[in-house]
């Protein structure tokens, strides 16, 4: 349970600084510590670089269920039923808490009318998403046994 906090506190401290997007933070965080493959949280950061604001800025499913998606696959992938049975469950929650997995409906905007948002309308248009952030990254805690934490 103690790494598990440890990660917590390390996606919260990514969420304050900005550093990427929902997709990014999560995959980052997680994926070095989810599978028996090693990878580094620098590759997950450019492999979760076009999925945040719902995959590439169109509002689809939300970058942070994407990113947790990622990280249940490196846990499961090599299982197809147990990833796909782990993701399900997985998103049937985030939809318990939050009503929906797709980004403009938790959002409340469609991104798709704006190729160049301002610095301060996307700051408004995600003013929710930490939450949605942190509250992936709790569900997805439940469901992987994580590796040796070292951060």
């Amino acid at each position: 349970m103690e790494n598990k906090s440890e990660l917590l506190k390390a996606t919260s401290k990514m969420i304050e600084e900005r550093r990427g997007n929902c997709a990014q933070i999560i995959l980052s965080t997680y994926g070095p510590h989810t599978g028996s493959q090693k990878i580094d949280s620098k590759l997950c950061m450019n492999i979760a670089a076009a999925f945040g604001g719902g995959v590439n800025l169109t509002g689809n499913v939300c970058g942070a269920v994407t990113g947790a998606l990622m990280a249940l696959g490196l846990k499961y992938g090599k299982n197809i039923q147990e990833v796909t049975r782990v993701s399900n469950q997985f998103m049937d929650e985030f939809i318990a808490i939050h009503g929906s997995v797709i980004c403009h409906e938790l959002i409340g905007q469609d991104l798709s009318y704006d190729e160049n948002p301002s610095k301060e309308n996307q700051e408004n248009v995600f003013k929710n998403c930490p939450k949605y952030i942190f509250d992936a990254a709790q569900l997805l805690e439940k469901h992987v046994e994580l590796e040796e934490i070292t951060l």
